[in-house]
């Protein structure tokens, strides 16, 4: 399709054109900054925000290439015990908030905490001598941030090694090599672009993490955004550093642009064969023990902590928790908050996402990539620097301080993510379907309304969702542009865990995890039903159609299949 729609050119240049604002105000602000200001923070905060945040990008994502890697291989390759209910388990930490796994991490082992206590009253150690591994520095911060960031590794690899062809092994194990061999010279070298993309979404999750380093007392660019934006100096500053945050943001954004140019795609073909299932044989119980080792630091432990503080606030409340007399229906009130305020930004981000998607996809052109570029920018911006900018954007308006700020702040912060899983979803249906439609009569919006979004519906689906975790999770941005009195989970978490008041924070962690689990799991269900049910619909001729030769339905039933 190269005749380019104008409606669709104006409504996608105007969806990016708004997600770019954030940027554009940020570097606005930041350029008009008093020089001496400048020179400050290049001279004294600046380099220490780089040394801290490149670390701790650099070990977390070391980290959760081991933990991921080897997680998956062991349960993609190896004849692993109950490996279709690790395969569920160990994606489940996605929806835990670092912010929470931080608090549960921090109850147990800071001094004075849980694990202290017991050791004091129960094994006879004084006060400050058992030894507890350390928490506020790099290592505990990467140690938690770990636990909850492998997943994107995990799934990414998991899904490449299930689509690798058998005949590639088995032509290197007639060459001789052993399976230690195999996995290094072969394996290994096809699953890095899966292995790199997996690295490139973790690091871009650390650099925009506020609450779980904040928590931690660990300084990095977001928290010192956030105390520059809260007075101490002013907004000026909170611009300038979040110049830097960009500039380290941006790599990443262009290494994925890079990495999805050369992506090798290894897809099922006509010969495709699966893979043997290796045999553990004596290592079986050291993969047990691994597995379940993973699965109890990054989940169990965390619900169990969460459930316990929840029972205790209930059964036994202390003086601390009557004075904040956080009761149930005020939790529920936050849930339903967040609940509502999330599948609004998620639907409307899904929308916005779907105009610069297809023009990109359709209509490919210097200009349309240049425009799905822009969309992305946000992608690069934590949600605390995108907050920033739509405070300032809004701050003159009469939206200013009300929930369709938030609403909109919130859906153009998830705008990056349902563009880019739109363009993967609108590739996979077959122009063909389009063009027949088209023929038949049907105009650009009934042939959008009636074939491309009824064959993509499972896939924008699974964007919606995505969106929809990401929006319950949100903490920086809620906390700055909520209006008075409009509280989430997310919120009520955060308040009370910088008091350290955790009884009160566990109640509405549990409910944001609680929520946010059943939801993918309705959507989960009702995507697999969609699936069946598009490809049936399908198999049916459009109206005016003659034959059902006239429309490759094939097509369609290859795009939907729940393989792909």
């Amino acid at each position: 399709m190269r005749r380019r729609p104008n409606p669709l050119t104006v409504l996608a240049t105007g969806v990016c054109v708004c997600a770019a604002l954030p940027l554009l105000y940020i570097v606005y602000h930041a350029l008009q900054a008093d020089p001496d200001l400048w020179r400050r923070l290049m001279s004294g905060q600046l380099p220490r925000l780089v040394r801290n945040t490149v670390a701790l990008v650099a070990t977390v994502s070391i980290t959760t290439c081991v933990l991921g890697i080897t997680a998956a291989w062991l349960v993609e390759r190896t004849d692993l015990p109950g490996r279709s209910i690790w395969r569920w388990l160990l994606c489940l930490p996605l929806a835990i908030p670092g912010y929470v796994a931080a608090i549960c991490y921090m109850f147990l082992l800071r001094r004075g905490g849980f694990i202290d206590q017991m050791a004091v009253g129960y094994l006879g150690f004084e006060r400050q001598e058992f030894p507890l591994p350390p928490l506020f520095n790099l290592w505990g911060v990467t140690a938690v941030m770990s636990l909850y960031a492998f997943p994107f590794v995990f799934l990414a690899v998991a899904a490449a090694l299930r689509v690798l062809d058998a005949a590639l092994e088995d032509a290197a194990r007639v060459a001789g090599r052993n399976h230690r061999q195999i996995f290094f010279a072969l394996t290994l070298p096809l699953l890095v672009p899966a292995v790199a993309g997996g690295v490139l979404l973790v690091g871009l999750y650390v650099l925009s993490d506020f609450g779980t380093v904040a928590l931690m007392r660990y300084q990095t660019f977001t928290t010192a955004i956030y105390r520059q934006f809260a007075g101490e100096i002013g907004r000026a500053a909170a611009s300038v550093i979040s110049l830097g945050l960009i500039g380290l943001s941006l790599p990443l954004l262009l290494g994925e642009s890079l990495i999805h140019r050369n992506d090798r795609r290894y897809t099922r073909g006509a010969h495709w064969r699966p893979q043997r299932i290796i045999r553990l044989g004596r290592w079986r119980w050291l993969a047990n023990a691994y597995i379940i080792g993973l699965a109890t630091l990054a989940l169990f432990v965390p619900l169990a902590v969460l459930s316990g503080l929840t029972i205790r606030s209930i059964v036994a409340p202390t003086e601390v928790d009557r004075i904040w007399s956080v009761g149930a229906l005020s939790i529920w009130q936050s849930g339903w908050n967040s609940l509502l305020l999330s599948i609004c930004a998620a639907t409307l981000a899904l929308g916005l996402a779907l105009l610069p998607a297809l023009f990109t996809v359709r209509y490919d052109s210097r200009y349309s990539r240049t425009l799905a570029y822009l969309s992305k920018t946000a992608f690069a911006l934590p949600g605390i620097i995108v907050g920033l900018g739509f405070l300032m954007l809004f701050i003159r308006t009469p939206i200013y301080g009300t929930t369709v700020a938030l609403g909109l702040a919130l859906a153009f912060r998830l705008l990056p993510q349902a563009v880019t899983l739109n363009e993967a979803t609108l590739r996979m249906v077959s122009p063909m379907l389009e063009q027949a439609a088209r023929t038949m009569g049907h105009g650009p919006w009934s042939t959008l309304r009636r074939v491309t979004i009824p064959l993509a519906a499972p896939g924008l689906l699974a964007a919606w969702a995505l969106a929809f975790v990401t929006a319950m999770k949100e903490l920086p941005l809620l906390v700055i542009l909520r209006p008075p009195g409009f509280d989430t989970l997310p919120v009520r978490v955060w308040e009370a865990a910088n008091d350290s008041i955790y009884t009160q924070a566990a109640a509405p962690a549990l409910l944001l995890i609680g929520l946010t689990t059943i939801t993918l799991g309705f959507v989960y269900s009702v995507r697999r039903f969609g699936v069946d049910r598009v490809v049936g619909e399908h198999n049916q001729p459009l109206p005016n159609q003659p034959t059902q030769a006239s429309l490759p339905t094939s097509s369609a039933s290859t795009v939907l299949s729940p393989d792909r």
